[in-house]
């Protein structure tokens, strides 16, 4: 058979050993979650996009208990000739990381579904079922109620209030504190109720079948930047009060410069801004 791996083994395995380097103090989920991602993008770089079977390395799908279109995730096997696969959707990502690093099993953990109106269990919990867990204690070793205390690993999750749709699950990556930009409360767009709160930039990891910004899912293919959902990172906002307590979030960030088209930035923030009062974020930290 031919070996489908040797045009970016050399580059995978570079890569891995400086992101092993580099991230010695991260949690697994996170070392091995990114470890999947440098595999694959890896493997795009050098325009290997499908496996032996054809079928895409990166997706954005799958279901946990299908038969025929299963969730999963898969490592780089260089001796077996195997390249990185995944096929996943956000909590699933989260889920999969959890049981491939520490055998975890969300089954254990009862909680109350606020959106089904009863109590049980979930092998993969949905977003806003990861919430529910969060808020009874289960499963998770503390809820992080300040920005500047987020670390990387941390479980990042929002829903709309009473609802599942739209709602995400992202690890966290990094809180970039030096990008904290003071809502601006003095111009005719400006929303008072805002004001004294501060927007600042995460990068976070997910599956996701959407770009936030500079995002890793967009991937040059015969020259074309194309947009390939699945597995990767990318950067989203949060807005906090003075206490660093969560106020909104930004799927992505506005495109205008904040120093010189302030205006233009607000009104771009404002399009993204789902506020915490409907569109309710919250950070868990695992044991």
């Amino acid at each position: 058979m031919k070996n489908i791996l040797s045009p970016f083994i050399p580059a995978a395995l570079g890569f891995a050993g400086l992101f092993a380097a580099t991230t010695v103090a991260q949690p697994v989920h996170l070392t091995k979650g990114m470890q999947l991602l440098n595999e694959i993008t890896s493997a795009q770089a050098v325009g290997v996009l499908t496996d032996a079977a054809n079928v895409p390395l990166n997706r954005y799908g799958g279901s946990w208990n299908s038969a025929t279109n299963p969730s999963y995730i898969r490592f780089l096997d260089v001796a077996n000739n195997v390249l990185p696969s995944n096929n996943t959707k956000c909590a699933p990502l989260v889920t999969h990381l959890l049981k491939t690093c520490y055998n975890w099993n969300w089954s254990s953990y009862s909680f109350y579904d606020p959106v089904l109106l009863a109590t049980k269990s979930s092998a993969s919990p949905a977003p806003y079922q990861y919430i529910a867990l969060l808020k009874e204690g289960k499963g998770f070793a503390q809820r992080i109620t300040r920005l500047d205390q987020a670390m990387p690993g941390d479980i990042l999750l929002w829903w709309n209030i009473g609802s599942d749709v739209s709602d995400h699950a992202m690890i966290v990556m990094n809180v970039n504190l030096a990008s904290g930009k003071a809502y601006p409360a003095n111009l005719p767009a400006s929303n008072p109720a805002l004001t004294g709160t501060t927007y600042y930039e995460v990068t976070v990891l997910d599956s996701s079948s959407g770009v936030h910004t500079n995002d890793s899912r967009l991937v040059t293919v015969n020259g074309v930047d194309t947009q390939i959902a699945g597995i990767g990172t990318g950067t989203i906002g949060i807005l906090v009060n003075a206490n660093f307590e969560i106020v909104g979030t930004t799927w992505s960030l506005p495109t205008s410069d904040y120093a010189t088209q302030q205006t233009a930035w607000l009104n771009g923030l404002h399009s993204r801004l789902k506020l915490q009062t409907s569109t309710e974020a919250v950070i868990g930290r695992m044991p």
